[in-house]
């Protein structure tokens, strides 16, 4: 077969394709996501710049309230309703809410997390619990009302769920005070998988984006407690053992990748695991080892 031959074989479809605009078009899709401050707040702009309608959900009404009203004036279609996503009950009628204001529900990613820092011999119940229900339970249960919708509604949809590097069972500083968090963006990996196998029969993509550490008020503010709780050797070590993790400036980072998994990109992914974390794993050098070798190829 000539070369002529081969190429319009492969580039026949070319003309087929969808634009990267119709690709990132969501006009018509209706979309539920669970927060409404920090990574969840630039999900739900982005996934509303895109077109979508967007119903959001958390316990803060004030910061409910002051989303819808910002979205609404750059003319974006975004709803709210008071949720507590450790409560089934809570996770269902949010689901029934998008259904009753939209008609159905087409995308459904569950950002809602809680964290708390101290050592593992430090724990207590209350937190444990607190944890689990909202970072791994309340994923689990939201995810299923709104597959519920999709299958209903018989349209196939996208699933992205949020873990953290912290599945590792490490943190943004190296220093091992969040079991109860690492347990929960554990489960909530594994827990991607076994959904994804479920429902890849309903034309629905499931898979999960697994941010590292990100600049968000919640952040901050959780910051601060274990170095009250522990003093100036934890902040020490902090500084010590996290100084070269990379960290998000901005969790738009993380939420542009979200919003690629809630498009006709994911099309052909199920079950899978993203890591949006800029390389937090590696380690880094200042420069290529062969510049600090005698005779190396870059020494001159």
């Amino acid at each position: 077969m000539d070369q002529e031959t081969l190429y319009m074989l492969s580039s026949g479809p070319l003309d087929e394709d969808k634009s990267i605009a119709e690709i990132f078009d969501l006009t018509g899709k209706v979309a539920v996501v669970s927060g409404t401050l920090g990574l969840a707040l630039h999900v739900i702009y982005r996934l509303a710049s895109c077109g979508a309608k967007v119903v959001c959900g958390s316990r803060n009404e004030e910061s409910g309230a002051l989303l819808v009203a910002d979205m609404k004036e750059r003319g974006l279609d975004v709803s709210f309703k008071k949720t507590d996503v450790s409560k089934v009950s809570d996770c269902e009628a949010l689901v029934k809410f998008a259904e009753e204001t939209y008609g159905h529900v087409d995308i459904v990613v569950p950002v809602a997390a809680v964290w708390d820092a101290r050592a593992f011999v430090d724990m207590e119940e209350e937190t444990w619990d607190k944890i689990i229900d909202v970072d791994l339970k309340g994923q689990y249960f939201l995810v299923q009302s709104a597959a519920r919708s999709m299958i209903r509604g018989k349209k196939g949809g996208k699933v992205v769920t949020i873990a953290s590097v912290a599945h590792r069972g490490d943190d943004m500083a190296k220093i091992a005070m969040m079991t109860p968090y690492n347990a929960a963006k554990a489960g909530v990996v594994g827990m991607t998988k076994g959904i994804a196998r479920e429902l890849k029969q309903y034309g629905i993509n499931v898979n999960c984006i697994a941010p590292g550490g990100m600049l968000t008020p919640g952040a901050m503010m959780n910051g601060a407690k274990p170095s009250a709780l522990y003093g100036s050797e934890f902040d020490a070590d902090v500084m010590k053992y996290g100084k070269g993790t990379p960290v998000a400036s901005s969790p738009d980072q993380v939420a542009l990748m979200i919003l690629t998994m809630c498009t006709d990109v994911s099309d052909f992914m199920y079950g899978q695991l993203i890591e949006v974390d800029g390389g937090s794993q590696f380690s880094f050098q200042e420069k290529p080892w062969s510049y600090t070798m005698e005779g190396g190829i870059c020494a001159h």
